[in-house]
């Protein structure tokens, strides 16, 4: 310490005598103006001096306003703008963070899904369904507050991390919480909305090697509670993994084979009770699959409508099933099914009638088949695409009737061409319940001018009794199973099923019936 005044001395000693010297200096070469010089070097090495401090400080300055805004586009970046949750990645990183640094805590990954979402959106529009979502969020958070993170993974979709002792049913209280909160009406400015939630949940463990596939397995056993009904929850487990990975290795074997053109429409006859006569084909979608052999739709179209490709699926269908049928007598209808799914598309008449128009498929020949139960859960959809259809001259057929508890309304408003009863009545008509509940369909067709096919037609006894009981028309294994393009040709080139002996007398047909153009015109 005692070093700086000597340094400081020695370096006012030095300044001072080199003053004298440039004061000597100057004088002995006064004509040369030094002073004046040195002045203007002085000031000017100031006006430097301050100008190199302002530009240090501007740049110090938008440094710190980069950063700023660095930090906040990292926040914008793990935060859903809608509900100012944390979003997808916010979630990732947390699961990552939970496994890294408390390797052996125990936590545990809650998805939700919104059960019912759209029909707010379609009654209160967008903002009002922003509003719900907004609301929902607000819940979430405060359940998980002290406990946990709360998340925004995208659409009606949220998740919830949370810390708990090994072996606690914390999870599970957590879920059951939401459930429950979930469940109180939304108070919107419209009125009061009401929705539920199916929560899947895992918890950390071997199995789960990755955060995407801890993310993977709650969205599993999420799609396994909604698939047991509204407002429930289901826990992952080991034994759902093999499956798991099943179902993913299924869904690329899908997407592939849609590219390579292995999905195909297979053709089940329509025939009318009273002749045998063949009136028409459902086309019905299978896969030849390379390894598996043929596969049946009850594997893949759930997973085609979990993946959100049943459109592509459904329109390959549509123009296969239409390039084939062009090839029938031209009193031949084909009818196909629509997904649930697919109805939440706006433009999906559209569509339809767009494959129609490139196959050159007449319109008055299609049927559009819609389940009753799709019908009743989103009825402003349905309208919309069946008149849209119906106005093209496509005809529209009420399928599974008898499940979905369509009412009069629904069918005196949407005027159907066509009703079919679902197979599950058709199946047990000899037993008095499934007979009663047939009568009074076919009574009420008969009202409003509707013909009736039956499904799923398995034996010769049952064909008889729905004749005598009136029903238009019969499908199913007694006349074909299934069947492919070319053996569809040479039945509906020639084939005439034996009509069924009835053992009571008909109803006559009426007269609305009478103008309803027939099943196959």
């Amino acid at each position: 310490m005692a070093v700086l005044p000597l340094l400081g001395t020695a370096a006012f000693a030095i300044a001072f005598n080199a003053a004298e010297r440039f004061e000597r200096f100057a004088a002995a070469h006064e004509a040369w103006q030094l002073d004046e010089l040195a002045f203007a070097a002085a000031c000017s090495g100031l006006i430097s001096l301050v100008l190199l401090v302002w530009s240090n400080y501007r740049l110090c300055r938008q440094l710190q306003l980069r950063q700023r805004a660095e930090n906040e586009a990292q926040a914008l970046a793990l935060r859903d703008p809608l509900t100012s949750l944390p979003n997808r990645r916010a979630m990732a990183a947390a699961i990552d963070a939970a496994r890294r640094d408390s390797p052996g805590a125990s936590f545990s990954v809650l998805m939700i899904d919104l059960d019912r979402f759209k029909p707010i959106n379609d009654t209160y529009g967008h903002e009002g369904g922003d509003a719900a979502l907004r609301i929902v969020a607000a819940r979430l958070e405060e359940l998980a507050a002290g406990r946990g993170l709360a998340a925004r993974m995208g659409g009606d979709e949220f998740a919830c991390l949370i810390r708990h002792p090994e072996g606690s049913g914390a999870p599970h209280d957590m879920a059951q919480a939401i459930l429950q909160a979930f469940a109180k009406p939304l108070q919107l400015t419209g009125g009061l909305a009401e929705v539920s939630a199916s929560v899947g949940i895992v918890t950390a463990s071997e199995d789960c090697e990755s955060t995407d596939d801890m993310l993977r397995a709650a969205d599993f056993a999420m799609y396994r509670a909604k698939k047991a009904g509204r407002s429930n929850c289901a826990i992952f487990v080991p034994e759902m993994a093999d499956e798991m990975r099943r179902r993913a290795a299924l869904e690329l074997d899908i997407r592939a084979g849609l590219h390579r053109g292995e999905f195909t429409p297979f053709f089940q006859p329509i025939v009318a009770l009273a002749t045998g006569e063949v009136v028409g084909f459902e086309a019905l979608a299978r896969w030849r699959h390379p390894h598996n052999g043929m596969v049946g739709p009850d594997v893949f179209i759930p997973i085609a409508e979990d993946a959100g490709i049943i459109q592509e699926l459904g329109f390959a269908m549509l123009r296969r099933a239409c390039c084939e049928a062009r090839g029938w007598p031209p009193h031949l209808t084909l009818s196909i099914n629509i997904s649930p799914l697919q109805l939440n598309d706006p433009w999906l008449a559209q569509r339809i009638l767009q494959v129609l128009c490139a196959t050159g498929f007449p319109a008055g020949r299609l049927v559009v088949e819609i389940t009753e139960s799709r019908l009743v859960s989103d009825i402003a959809a349905a309208r919309a695409v069946m008149l849209s259809l119906k106005s093209a001259g496509v005809q529209i057929a009420l399928d599974d009737f008898g499940t979905g508890y369509a009412s009069l309304k629904h069918l005196r408003e949407l005027a159907f061409n066509r009703i079919k009863i679902d197979r599950s009545f058709t199946e047990n008509v000899r037993a008095p319940e499934s007979a009663q509940i047939i009568r009074a369909i076919l009574s009420l067709s008969e009202g409003l001018g509707l013909p009736v096919t039956a499904e799923g037609l398995e034996s010769a006894e049952s064909a008889e009794m729905l004749a005598g009981l009136g029903c238009d028309y019969g499908q199913g294994y007694l006349f074909s199973p299934p069947v492919d393009s070319a053996r569809a040709l040479e039945i509906a080139r020639g084939v005439r099923y034996a009509a069924p002996r009835t053992t009571e007398r008909r109803r006559p047909a009426s007269a609305p019936a009478a103008k309803q153009p027939r099943y196959g015109t």
